[in-house]
């Protein structure tokens, strides 16, 4: 019997101190509140194929501002001014402006800068040293998550898995953990771009 309460009491710091792989993933996430860094993004078939690579620069600040800007003029731009999530497609000139609270179906960015319980209780998590594996828990939620993520903050790069759709992978360079510019957090429709706006 006293071996067994010795035991017990010597497992009872671990389990305590023990946190869940969505509170450790928070956690990190909480020890950088604003970073700037350039990406590098590869999109992949189900089969491995290349389909296309991007590169650009990423800009965020909790809560809830973040700035996604492609090299590429003809890829899209993501800007999160605290409350509007606004996604410009240059392709076609239409500007779409949602809710940003609505907009975590849409891109993980929204996950990275909220940061809030609230979101992370729609996923399953899973860690495996610095990576995190984010599952929806609603079967109408497709894309799974994986966070790459060190121990003192810095995001090294994500990954969205589409079910039964293509890998879009991004790695982070030249991270810089302090506050961007205001002006990355504002965004102004350009002029002649049709406006669809979905905050109703």
């Amino acid at each position: 019997m006293k071996k067994y309460l010795l035991a017990l009491i010597l497992l009872m710091p671990l389990t305590v101190n023990a946190s869940s792989p969505k509170q450790e993933l928070s956690d990190r996430l909480a020890k950088v509140n604003a970073f700037s860094a350039n990406f590098s993004q590869t999109v992949t078939s189900p089969d491995g194929e290349l389909l296309n690579e991007g590169k650009g620069k990423l800009a965020v600040q909790r809560p809830n501002l973040f700035n996604y800007t492609p090299d590429s003029e003809d890829e899209n731009l993501m800007v999160s001014d605290g409350e509007t999530l606004w996604i410009y497609d240059p392709f076609v000139e239409q500007t779409t402006a949602m809710w940003l609270k609505d907009g975590t179906d849409h891109t993980p960015f929204v996950l990275l800068t909220r940061n809030d319980k609230s979101d992370w209780e729609n996923y399953l998590v899973n860690q495996q040293g610095n990576i995190f594996t984010l599952t929806p828990k609603n079967a109408a939620v497709q894309n799974k998550l994986i966070l790459n993520v060190m121990s003192n903050g810095e995001v090294k790069g994500f990954t969205v898995v589409e079910d039964n759709g293509p890998t879009i992978d991004y790695t982070l360079l030249a991270f810089k953990p302090k506050a961007p510019a205001a002006t990355m957090f504002t965004f102004t429709p350009p002029e002649g771009a049709e406006i669809d706006d979905q905050r109703q």
